[in-house]
């Protein structure tokens, strides 16, 4: 299993805990989506491209911004440990997309 596979499943896995415990599921079900989307890039079952915008950048930013967002507000300790893992797994991403670019 590579880090971005295992990344991608941490991902998931912290925003489904926090769309569970999240009062307000709004920035939990963009970061679900997001990830959800990750792992079935991961694995292979999806593909698809944007033209122009890399993909990983798009999908980075939406773990890394609801993830900030959610940590921010969220008061409960899981609630806390599920974003700052969903926005770090984002930022994490969206560095390599950044990186690769340049």
């Amino acid at each position: 299993m590579t880090l971005h596979v295992t990344l991608a499943i941490a991902a998931l896995l912290a925003a489904a805990a926090l769309f569970f415990s999240a009062s307000s599921r709004a920035l939990a079900t963009i970061a679900l989506v997001a990830a959800g989307l990750e792992v079935a890039m991961a694995f292979g079952k999806i593909h698809f491209a944007v033209a122009g915008v890399p993909l990983g950048l798009v999908l980075g930013l939406a773990l890394a911004v609801p993830g900030a967002l959610a940590w921010l507000r969220a008061s409960a300790k899981s609630a806390i440990s599920a974003a700052a893992i969903v926005a770090l797994a984002g930022v994490l991403q969206v560095l390599s997309a950044i990186g690769s670019r340049i």
